[in-house]
């Protein structure tokens, strides 16, 4: 459920949180590799589980998605209100989720 206080991602992702994660965790070493930005930069994604923050999925320059961000175009990390920017990851990410689970 992406946080109220936080721009939505516009359209929403095709897929939840969960979909992605599970669809995820089925590749070789819960990683996906080689999807682009919606700016057009290639990017690998893995999903992770922590003892101490739980499910999320790790992407470049040490940013994540949780579930509580999934849906908003920033997540809860950094400093001030902002957060770091997601939904360019997000969006491939779902649509990646989606043709996985066509098949």
């Amino acid at each position: 459920m992406p946080h109220d206080s936080r721009s939505l991602m516009k359209p929403p992702p095709v897929c939840t949180f969960e979909q992605v994660f599970e669809e995820m965790l089925a590749q070789p070493d819960a990683r996906v590799m080689d999807l682009v930005t919606t700016g057009g930069v290639v990017f690998d994604a893995q999903a992770k589980d922590s003892p101490r923050v739980g499910r999320f999925i790790s992407l470049p320059h040490n940013n994540r998605i949780y579930p509580c961000c999934w849906g908003n175009t920033t997540n809860h990390m950094g400093k001030g209100e902002e957060g770091q920017r997601i939904g360019q990851y997000a969006r491939p990410l779902a649509e990646w989720c989606q043709s996985q689970l066509a098949k």
